[in-house]
């Protein structure tokens, strides 16, 4: 696994959840330049880096039609992570540290690096 693609990966979850929007998979695929049948391993590795408690991120990756992936069950929980997700990283994008700090109780570990 490319550590650098996955770092992409998540800088584009980032991107895309702190403006309140959802991506396709194949929209993923060509961004962080990954092969199609990898998308979904790198996914996984990226939300790996998340801290207890905040929004899976993976959530705003839809299929082409607009609804979740398999991997989500039912489209009502999906629906929440998205809307979570979209909270969290806009407020992340637009808040000081103290005051994020403050609503959520940290700050999150990515998509800088975390001490071995």
């Amino acid at each position: 696994m490319n550590k650098t693609k996955v770092d992409i990966v998540r800088g584009l979850l980032i991107a895309f959840a702190s403006n309140g929007q959802i991506v396709d998979y194949d929209q993923i695929r060509r961004l962080a330049r990954l092969h199609p049948t990898d998308v979904g391993e790198y996914l996984d590795e990226a939300r790996k880096g998340l801290n207890v408690g905040e929004p899976d991120f993976c959530a705003i990756v839809v299929n082409e039609d607009g609804v979740p992936g398999t991997g989500w069950g039912n489209t009502a929980h999906a629906a929440q992570e998205i809307v979570e997700s979209h909270k969290y990283w806009h407020d992340r994008r637009f808040m000081n540290n103290v005051a994020f700090e403050k609503k959520y109780g940290a700050l999150p570990e990515i998509p800088g690096l975390k001490e071995d």
